[in-house]
């Protein structure tokens, strides 16, 4: 009688067993995970989107399907799928680095993950909701994995971390690439009462000229500083509010200014001060010593942070790239994985809406976080 109860124990076991080991099987409600954390399935529906996103803009052939082509060499579809499961597992990498350095996130930090995430999915819900990714999700993908990717980075290359860049390269750095300059200017035309712009007559602008090319014979002889100038074409002007405009920044083709002003800075030598027709403008500027900008510009926290990510940006990038195709301390719930194809995003995604929506979600998700540290590096 006692083996024959035992038998039954052990049959209702076996059952109860394989019962759980078919939900667990089926459950697809997580992508990865380990001790620590869960990526739920949404943050890895999330970065196959991005993925697929990014494939787009990256093949060669628009009279084909995306999923017909290949990206870097491979068939799409691979290396969506591979950019998806990368970006994921990125999560853990960053998670492993953040104990590891001994991080956590403050109170502030918290907070501005929480509005950022507000923010943008206030943009994208309506998109990315119906693809079965959750708020939650995205956040987990977007804003947290953003904060602690930058918080990681400036760990490593800021002041007393493993990888220090000194304050000498920094330096070097910044004189090198940065410029100092300021200007003010009168566009060559006039807006009228209806809004309409009338270009300025040939007198009126030989008459602009002159006052300009005054100035700037005033500010190279000492009569007047750039300031003073701009004061004074404020009075003559009748404007009501300061002209003059100054800047600090790297002068190329991503500062959006235009190329015949980036050119006139860049044949001009520090001290140096032109008037000249600009891009349908009369302007006096001026190219100060960057050197003298030096010790304030490293001392605030956004200029130096900016020069870091320039200098490490994609060193760090490819460096947590490598990691998270490398990563095993995690298991893969590979049947909820396999569920989600890049297919699922060929029609859904085609409507201008539906990319309009949710470009502000897409444009940095995990593994393109580093172009925001740089404001950092894109990877993705």
């Amino acid at each position: 009688m006692l083996k024959k109860s035992k038998k039954v124990v052990a049959a209702v076991l076996a059952v109860a067993m394989i019962a759980g080991m078919t939900a667990c099987k089926s459950d697809k409600s997580w992508a990865m995970k380990n001790d620590s954390l869960t990526a739920p399935i949404g943050v890895y529906i999330y970065n196959l989107y991005y993925a697929y996103q990014n494939a787009q803009s990256l093949a060669t052939d628009s009279s084909k399907p995306l999923l017909e082509q290949k990206i870097d060499g491979k068939d799409a579809e691979a290396y969506i799928k591979e950019k998806a499961l990368n970006s994921t597992k990125m999560l853990f990498v960053m998670n492993d680095k953040m104990k590891e350095l001994g991080l956590s996130l403050t109170a502030d930090e918290t907070k501005s993950i929480s509005s950022s995430t507000d923010s943008q999915w206030a943009q994208a819900s309506s998109t990315l909701e119906k693809y079965g990714i959750s708020k939650s999700s995205f956040n987990l993908a977007y804003s947290d994995y953003y904060t602690k990717y930058q918080k990681v980075f400036t760990a490593l290359y800021g002041k007393g971390g493993k990888k220090e860049v000194s304050d000498a390269d920094l330096k070097a750095y910044f004189e090198k690439n940065y410029t100092d300059f300021s200007y003010f200017l009168k566009p060559l035309y006039n807006t009228d009462a209806n809004g309409s712009t009338v270009m300025i007559t040939e007198a009126e602008q030989a008459a602009l000229e002159k006052e300009f090319n005054g100035y700037a014979a005033d500010i190279k002889s000492g009569k007047m500083t750039m300031q003073q100038a701009a004061d004074a074409y404020k009075t003559s002007s009748k404007q009501t509010t300061d002209q003059l405009q100054s800047g600090t920044e790297i002068l190329d083709s991503n500062s959006g200014f235009p190329a015949d002003f980036l050119s006139l800075f860049s044949s001009m030598k520090p001290g140096e001060v032109k008037a000249a027709e600009i891009s349908g403008t009369y302007l006096v500027a001026m190219k100060n010593d960057i050197t003298k900008k030096t010790a304030e510009q490293l001392g605030t926290e956004s200029t130096r942070s900016s020069i870091l990510a320039q200098l490490k940006g994609q060193e760090y990038s490819d460096e947590i790239e490598k990691e998270a195709a490398a990563y095993t301390n995690v298991t893969l719930n590979q049947k909820a994985i396999d569920s989600y194809k890049p297919s699922m995003f060929e029609t859904k995604t085609s409507s201008a809406a539906a990319a309009s929506s949710a470009a502000a979600a897409s444009s940095a998700p995990a593994s393109s976080a580093a172009a925001s540290t740089a404001s950092a590096a894109s990877s993705k």
